[in-house]
């Protein structure tokens, strides 16, 4: 494997657009269905809300995030791809992530209830550790400098099949725990309506991303 296959894209270029296009159409059910089921409730202004509707921008920021690496072509909108990646993620991503976990805390607090007794809880505690990792490490890739990190180039690659088959897998199962699978979402619509337009639309969107990635760069 070549040291420009270790730092350059995953996904390919060909089908990008059709990919990208399925993503997008995916993501959209996939955070429209949670927030459309808020303004069903009516309960508009609680801590409670603060949860889904964070927690769809963050992971909405995450998917544009990966979509905005591709396409590359040369070097130079390379490092712009990847700047812009990690700019996504660091600076907007995780603090959505966290504004939204602090808000269900919040409220779970505000009401004594117990927290991490569900699965949804439990895959969010998971998502929202290797986040943070993730980000971590990606950051540690960029200093004191892009040319000589912290970290060899040569760990990259694991830092992004991490991402692609661990991380965004981990969201999309958290995300349909909640909008699909908890006794909140079961009371907000009907189950037929949520494993459409949620569950469908999750394995859609990772199934989307992965359909692009190019298998010779995987590096195994």
């Amino acid at each position: 494997m070549s040291n420009s296959d270790a730092t350059s894209p995953l996904l390919n270029n060909t089908n990008s657009d059709s990919s990208n296009q399925n993503a997008v159409i995916s993501l959209l059910s996939l955070i429209s269905t949670p927030i459309l089921m808020i303004l069903n409730s009516g309960n508009f202004f609680s801590p409670f809300t603060l949860h889904p509707i964070f927690q769809c921008i963050a992971i909405s920021l995450i998917v544009l995030s990966i979509l905005s690496l591709q396409p590359t072509s040369s070097g130079n909108s390379k490092l712009k791809a990847f700047d812009k990646h990690r700019k996504f993620i660091s600076y907007f991503s995780l603090p959505s992530f966290l504004i939204g976990s602090s808000a269900m805390f919040y409220n779970k607090f505000s009401h004594s209830a117990p927290h991490f007794t569900t699965w949804h809880s439990t895959f969010g505690l998971i998502s929202l550790s290797f986040l943070i990792l993730q980000a971590s490490v990606g950051i540690a890739f960029t200093i004191p400098s892009k040319d000589s990190p912290i970290l060899p180039k040569s760990l990259y690659k694991y830092h992004r099949l991490s991402g692609y088959f661990v991380l965004l897998p981990l969201l999309a199962i958290t995300a349909t725990l909640g909008a699909v699978h908890s006794t909140w979402s079961s009371t907000q619509a009907p189950l037929p309506v949520r494993l459409i337009f949620v569950d469908t639309a999750a394995i859609l969107l990772v199934l989307s991303i992965w359909s692009g990635i190019q298998k010779h760069k995987l590096g195994f």
